[in-house]
């Protein structure tokens, strides 16, 4: 494998490793981070009046949210991809050298993609402001002074924040293009191939995630059809990106056990012409050994039946339907509750 020409981190890639070097653990940093900014929030609201004062509004953690829990997720999906890596590295036909640049390619954006990425969201958010959030805001009882510092915040975490959808779509894409590199898979071994089966899940929950907590914190009263149908589709994406990257695999792993199912057919016709011939031939030694081994190809068919060929355990697949589902769950929780408080 020829070195992969790599580029300097990103200044996102730069502040999230600079966070993963402080002596707590990254997580912490970032909920102590979504504190504070929540606290400061909170302070602001009471001094503009929207709220009574030291009383909590849970609308405040929506900017907090996506502008620390989504760099959360971002460095804790970098770590998994690490660690993935490790695993399914055996099946790659690379050095070490190799490997490291495969890892950095994971773990760091390219600085003129995350800045276009960021000036993308920045461009967009605009005509999000101006034509739904503003009016929808100012009816909700927030002072127009205060409005002014929520949208430079609103601003900084639209454009930060959203570069989780980059981040994710770029390493899934690397995850599709990394196990297009294996030569063969070995349906007995299977340990590497699931490895990639637990970043594209993460990806998938991490979205879920930011999701419900953003049902959970939005007021449904705010909300409109394209702001719903944006959730919905999230929640498709998120499934695509569980399957999709390795969707490749599992039609590696069908070829490979039809290849296994095919090579054990011409064995067992083998098998069978012999036994015929030492029955024609009241051959009673060859017949017993070619019963035997009928019944050892037989055996070995079960075994390669059950060999599955989707690249995850079911338990993975347990795991992401469930999260899935939350989100469903709380859109309906809250329609019940404004129908409910209404009536």
């Amino acid at each position: 494998m020829s070195e992969t020409k790599l580029y300097p981190p990103s200044f996102l890639d730069r502040f999230m490793n600079w966070i993963k070097r402080l002596p707590i653990p990254y997580w912490l940093t970032y909920l102590l981070l979504f504190a504070l900014q929540s606290f400061i929030f909170h302070i602001l609201s009471w001094i503009d009046g929207w709220i009574p004062r030291y009383t909590f509004n849970a609308m405040i953690l929506l900017f907090p949210t996506w502008q620390w829990l989504t760099l959360l997720a971002v460095t804790h999906l970098n770590s998994v991809a690490e660690e993935t890596l490790s695993t399914f590295s055996p099946l790659l036909n690379t050095d070490e050298d190799g490997l490291k640049n495969i890892k950095y390619e994971f773990t760091h954006m390219p600085p003129n993609h995350v800045l276009g990425s960021v000036l993308f969201w920045a461009t967009a958010y605009i005509p999000v402001v101006l034509f739904t959030t503003y009016p929808l805001l100012i009816s909700y009882g927030i002072g127009k002074a205060f409005w002014a510092v929520v949208m430079i915040e609103g601003l900084l975490c639209y454009s930060i924040g959203s570069i989780i959808y980059y981040h994710s779509v770029r390493q899934l894409l690397l995850v599709n293009r990394t196990v297009k590199q294996v030569g063969r898979f070995n349906l007995f071994n299977l340990e590497p191939v699931y490895a990639f089966s637990r970043l594209t899940a993460r990806t998938g929950i991490s979205w879920i995630l930011l999701l419900s907590l953003t049902l959970l914190l939005f007021p449904l009263e705010l909300g409109n059809g394209v702001l719903f149908g944006i959730y919905f589709l999230q929640i498709l994406m998120a499934g695509a990106a569980f399957v999709l990257p390795l969707w490749f695999v599992h039609g590696r792993l069908v070829a490979e056990k039809r290849k296994l199912i095919s090579g054990l057919n011409l064995r067992v016709q083998a098998a069978i012409e012999r036994l015929n011939h030492a029955l024609d031939s009241s051959e009673k030694e060859d017949m017993d050994h070619f019963s035997n081994a009928l019944m050892g190809l037989g055996a070995e068919r079960e075994v390669l039946k059950d060999i599955p060929t989707w690249p995850w355990r079911a338990g993975t697949l347990t795991g992401f339907l469930s999260a899935i589902v939350l989100p469903i769950a709380l859109f309906l929780i809250q329609l019940a509750i404004e129908k409910w408080i209404g009536g």
